[in-house]
């Protein structure tokens, strides 16, 4: 879907890979000048893609369907509006993951703060850790990864 943010255009779709990662949906954003859209640069996250020779749309770069939803000012945008039938990106060696606590309230006008954690995740292990982790999640957000981060090149060197 063809959309304005920061009166630049974008391309923005769900990949089918990236219809259901861990609960939410991931949004491959396409877009052309990188220092033309500072506000959708701080809500990419993950790995981002160059092209040095592409026609159009020089840029990928991946955020959650909230996030884009918040940018491009429409909160009506649906899953179904941006899905697309086949994978563009490659399939992710990684993710990196955010998660936030649920806040705990004591009383009316007592809580305390959920943590908040971050971490990397193989593809098959993103479920579980999701649902596994060490806390119970409110909110849980993954970005795709394309070269494998160093902490899980630790973990897994070994097997």
């Amino acid at each position: 879907m063809i959309l304005s943010i920061e009166g630049q255009l974008v391309n923005a779709y769900i990949e089918p890979q990236f219809i259901n990662v861990a609960g939410v949906s991931i949004v491959t954003v396409e877009f052309d000048a990188w220092e033309s859209v500072p506000k959708l640069r701080k809500q990419i996250q993950g790995d981002l893609r160059a092209k040095r020779y592409a026609r159009y749309w020089n840029f990928t770069g991946y955020l959650q369907l909230d996030e884009l939803r918040s940018l491009v000012g429409n909160h009506g945008i649906t899953k179904n509006d941006l899905l697309i039938a086949e994978d563009t990106s490659p399939a992710p060696v990684a993710f990196e993951w955010v998660g936030w606590e649920a806040d705990i309230e004591f009383s009316e006008d007592e809580y305390e703060s959920g943590e908040t954690y971050y971490g990397h995740s193989l593809p098959e292990d993103i479920e579980s850790d999701r649902w596994d982790g060490p806390s119970h999640y409110e909110f849980f957000f993954a970005y795709p990864l394309f070269s494998m981060p160093e902490e899980l090149q630790k973990a897994t060197a070994g097997h």
